[in-house]
């Protein structure tokens, strides 16, 4: 059973999984960070008195406009401001409901996002068996989580029809991650396999779920700070912790649960709060990074694969040799032609097409190629950018299935 190396992992269904928190009010701190004007010599900056000109007559939104051109002056000092803000948070309406899960269940639903789901959330051909061994169960123990999963609607099943105790999987709300918060969308944290490995190591169901908590905690806290390159600690009050964990769950039961496993976490306590500070082999900006550079190997390899294939149908001597490199074709999506021309892509193609992938599915983006190279690459049609039209394919897509 192949895992990829990294999964999206929606915050709603986690969040639903491990328990939804009692309502309750978020305070934070934090906002833009401005220009020390004075630190940074502005005063003899043309644009600086350009700015100041426009503010002068009034014209404050074309003085912000020419603002952004001081994000790219070598001496420009900027610094954080701080604004407090109040959130008042009820995760049911947020997330909607969902029963909570128990161990193997929250370690099985883990671990189906990492067996290769396709953009609508669909796994399909999954040996029980291995499924047991990942996570340290039995195979009944798998057909029990699954029922538990499928009665609570985190995802369907049934058997796969090719192989023996083999299931196909329906992560229902995996096609939804992508979307913004105006779409309908919650989000997603991203998660390594190692960070799973981790986590289906945790033999005690209140700090799985106390350190799944963590996670989406300081994922959470770092779209409030978008200029730092690593996750910050994030402290939590013990009384916000009791808010999604059984009744009997005080102070100390918490810190003891916690300190059973640090593997994920850095943590001190004191007598009110918790701070998590994340290990850094799992700070998720860290992460992004080795995922695009991974995504995009993958893509090379696959395009390789295709044009090494339509290389040799093109060349193909004998009809059945030519029929049966079609066929290979048609399994990538590639329509029939008597000669096949090579995909072309840039570095920079290969960037966009992994950045899209981050985001929607590595199937999605497959899809999204083999769809450019029947309409555009076969029939000699002009692409001024492969990664925009690929976006735009993907979309409709979406789109078209969320309708249906």
């Amino acid at each position: 059973m192949e895992l990829n190396s990294y999964a999206r992992i929606g915050k709603g269904i986690l969040t639903k999984a491990i328990g939804l928190q009692k309502n309750y009010v978020e305070i934070y701190s934090k906002g833009p960070d401005v220009l020390n004007e004075n630190r940074s010599d502005c005063h003899n900056c043309i644009v600086h008195q350009k700015k100041e000109e426009l503010r002068a007559l009034g014209l404050d939104k074309e003085a912000d406009k020419i603002h952004c051109f001081c994000h790219t002056c070598p001496t420009s000092v900027w610094e954080p401001s701080y604004t407090t803000e109040k959130r008042y948070i009820n995760e049911k309406n947020r997330y909607g409901y969902q029963p909570t899960l128990k161990l193997n269940a929250i370690r099985l639903l883990l671990l189906y996002h990492f067996l290769q789901p396709d953009a609508y959330g669909f796994i399909k051909d999954v040996c029980k068996k291995e499924l047991a061994a990942t996570i340290g169960c039995t195979a009944a123990t798998i057909d029990a989580c699954n029922d538990v999963l499928q009665d609570y609607g985190y995802c369907y099943f049934g058997n796969s029809g090719i192989r023996d105790h083999c299931i196909n999987i329906l992560l229902t709300e995996y096609k939804d991650y992508h979307k913004t918060a105006a779409e309908g969308g919650r989000g997603y944290i991203t998660m390594s396999q190692d960070m799973l490995s981790d986590l289906c190591g945790i033999e005690n169901l209140n700090t799985l779920r106390l350190n799944l908590k963590g996670i989406l905690e300081v994922d959470n806290a770092s779209c409030y700070d978008t200029h730092s390159d690593t996750l910050s600690p994030v402290t939590t009050q013990y009384a916000r912790l009791r808010g999604f964990l059984p009744s009997y769950c005080k102070r100390n039961v918490i810190q003891k649960a916690l300190e059973k496993n640090d593997a994920i976490f850095q943590l001190s306590f004191d007598e009110k709060n918790i701070t998590f500070a994340i290990n850094e082999k799992y700070a998720q900006k860290i992460s992004r990074e080795k995922m695009l550079e991974e995504t995009k190997e993958n893509l090379i390899e696959h395009v390789d694969h295709i044009n090494t294939i339509l290389e040799d149908a093109s060349n193909a001597g004998q009809p059945e040799e030519k029929e049966r490199l079609d066929t290979i074709l048609s399994m990538l999506d590639i329509s029939p032609s008597e000669k096949y021309p090579s995909l072309i892509l840039t570095i920079a193609d290969y960037e966009d097409l992994a950045s899209l992938a981050l985001q929607y599915n590595l199937h999605m983006v497959h899809m999204a190629i083999s769809v450019v190279y029947n309409k555009y690459v076969l029939q000699n049609r002009p692409i001024e950018k492969f990664g925009a039209l690929a976006r735009t394919i993907i979309c409709r897509k979406s789109f078209f299935f969320a309708a249906s």
